[in-house]
C-alpha cells in the first residue's frame, strides 16, 4: 500500500482506492490487457468516452498515474479546483482552448507521465461511438509517445446521461496493445493524416473486448467514425 501512494501521490491514491473498491463492488468491474501498459515513460490512453463514470473507470484500472483533460468549467468552484489541481488533471476551454491544453499535455508527456485523453472531445449522449477528433493525434507527433488504446464497456448502462447516481451495470476496462509510430512519421501540420489516423485508433478502440449500450440499442457495425476539428 506505502508503495502505491509514494507512486501515486495521497490524494490520487485516496481517490483511486475509493472508486476502484466501489466499481469493484456495485459494478463488478474487470479489467482485460493490463500487460499491455507500459509502466514508464511517456503514454497517451485514448478511450471511447460514454459516460460519466469513464474517467473513474480507467483511472482505477490504470496501474500508473494517469493526468486527464478536464473541461475547464470545472475547475471554477474553488476547492474542486484545488483537487483536480492536486491530482494533476489538464483543463481545457471549449472552443478555443486546444492549444493551451496540448501545451500543457505535452509538457506532461515530456516528463515521463501519463496523459488520458477521449478523442471524441466530449462523451456519448446516445451511446453510439461519436467523431473522433485529430487532437489526440496531434498530441502523438508533437511528443512521438506511443498511444495506448482503451475500450470503456458497460459505463453507459451504469451511469446514462440525467442520471445522478451509477446503477449496478457490470463495467469492464479493456486495454490494447500501445501503437507506436517511427520518429518523423507523423506530421502535425497534415490534417489529412491527422483525421486518417484518429479514425484508424478509433476503429481499434471500438476493435477491443467490449460491448455496445444495451439501452441505446447500438448497431455494433456502426463503428466508423466521421472526421471533425480538434
Amino acid at each position: 500500500m506505502f508503495d502505491e501512494i509514494k507512486r501515486f501521490g495521497f490524494l490520487y491514491w485516496l481517490g483511486r482506492f475509493l472508486l476502484r473498491n466501489h466499481l469493484l463492488l456495485f459494478n463488478k468491474m474487470k479489467v482485460t490487457g493490463l500487460e499491455n501498459v507500459p509502466m514508464d515513460g511517456p503514454l497517451i490512453c485514448a478511450c471511447n468516452h460514454i459516460s460519466h463514470l469513464d474517467p473513474p473507470a480507467v483511472g482505477s484500472a490504470l496501474p500508473r498515474k494517469s493526468h486527464f483533460i478536464a473541461k475547464a468549467e470545472l475547475f471554477d468552484q474553488f476547492f474542486l479546483s484545488w483537487y483536480l489541481n492536486a491530482i494533476g488533471m489538464i483543463p481545457i476551454k471549449r472552443g478555443g482552448g486546444a492549444k493551451a491544453m496540448l501545451e500543457n499535455a505535452v509538457e506532461v508527456l515530456n516528463s515521463g507521465k501519463l496523459v488520458t485523453f477521449f478523442p471524441e472531445g466530449t462523451r456519448s449522449r446516445t451511446g453510439k461511438p461519436g467523431q473522433p477528433r485529430s487532437g489526440v493525434i496531434v498530441l502523438a507527433a508533437l511528443t512521438n509517445a506511443p498511444i495506448l488504446p482503451v475500450r470503456i464497456s458497460g459505463s453507459y448502462d451504469a451511469m446514462p446521461p440525467g442520471r445522478l447516481l451509477p446503477g449496478f451495470s457490470q463495467i469492464q476496462v479493456a486495454f490494447g496493445e500501445p501503437i507506436v509510430w517511427k520518429p518523423g512519421e507523423l506530421d502535425h501540420n497534415n490534417r489529412d493524416q491527422m483525421m486518417s489516423e484518429a479514425s484508424r485508433l478509433f476503429e481499434i478502440i471500438l476493435s477491443l473486448p467490449g460491448w455496445f449500450p444495451s439501452k441505446a440499442k447500438v448497431n455494433e457495425k456502426d463503428t466508423k467514425s466521421n472526421e471533425s476539428d480538434i
